[in-house]
């Protein structure tokens, strides 16, 4: 029902002043925005509702400190971890460091060792090069040598090559062994690499055959041809020789291993052929 007066004033006026003053009075004056709140709050909430409100914010600030306080926990213990985990990667990165300086200081030594090896090895080719000079000037100089005793020989009338071998064959001989000489005609050069005349010495005794070299010296070239004069002695008579040796009293050191390989007696007198 409508109101007159100072009581004519309608709800809308009313509504109207509220929504177009409040604002300008709540800004305006703070001790009149407060006791409005204090109207409002009795107005819309009792109460027992502001204290269940009230409960309700003070629960909701305890969960969150105690969740707080765990995850500051959780926090704390994964900094620690974190902590922990630099510090072992610092110590990781160091002990790596150390290794990559001794490895570095390894290969170094290794580039010095492999420097002080190819020194060496090109020292000892040259060792060996200048070895093989020497060894072919001692066979050449003993070649001369053999020669110059040879031609001496012969001008002094020292024993000749023929005269040992008649002196040795007699001494064969006088222990009861037959010499016969072998000579056959090699026209395929196997024995001196060209056509020559193949010459040996067959010694026997009771039926039993040894071939020989006889010599007043033998060198490590005259064994390997006496092994030839065998295997075509064998080729020829197709027969297969058992014994076989060489009779000097001068053998080349280098001739012994040869002739041992080979299956070669040697004799240093005529006294020791035994067949």
């Amino acid at each position: 029902m409508a109101m007159t007066g100072k009581e004519g004033i309608q709800k809308e006026d009313i509504e109207k002043i509220i929504i177009e003053e409040l604002p300008k009075l709540m800004a305006d004056s703070p001790a009149f925005r407060h006791q409005l709140l204090g109207i409002m709050t009795e107005t819309f909430v009792r109460k027992d509702e502001l204290k269940q409100v009230l409960d309700a914010i003070r629960d909701l600030r305890e969960d969150f400190n105690t969740r707080f306080e765990v995850h500051s926990k959780i926090l704390e213990e994964h900094s620690k971890r974190i902590e922990e985990l630099s510090k072992r990667l610092e110590e990781h990165s160091r002990i790596l460091e150390e290794h990559s300086k001794r490895l570095e200081e390894l290969s170094k030594r290794l580039e010095e060792l492999s420097e002080r090896i190819e020194e060496l090895s090109e020292r000892q080719e040259t060792h060996t090069k200048t070895i093989e000079e020497l060894m072919k000037r001692l066979d050449e100089n003993e070649k001369r040598l053999e020669s110059a005793i040879g031609g001496l020989g012969a001008r002094w009338g020292i024993m000749s090559e023929e005269s040992f071998r008649k002196g040795l064959k007699g001494i064969l001989q006088g222990i009861g062994l037959s010499v016969e000489r072998y000579l056959d005609y090699d026209p395929e050069g196997y024995v001196f690499g060209h056509p020559d005349q193949v010459e040996l010495d067959v010694l026997i005794k009771n039926k039993s055959i040894l071939l020989v070299e006889i010599k007043s010296s033998i060198s490590k070239e005259e064994v390997y041809t006496f092994q030839r004069k065998v295997e075509f002695y064998e080729m020829k008579q197709k027969v297969k020789v058992v014994k076989k040796g060489v009779i000097s009293p001068s053998v080349d050191p280098r001739a012994k291993p040869v002739a041992e390989r080979l299956g070669i007696e040697v004799y240093t007198s005529g006294y020791d052929v035994r067949i």
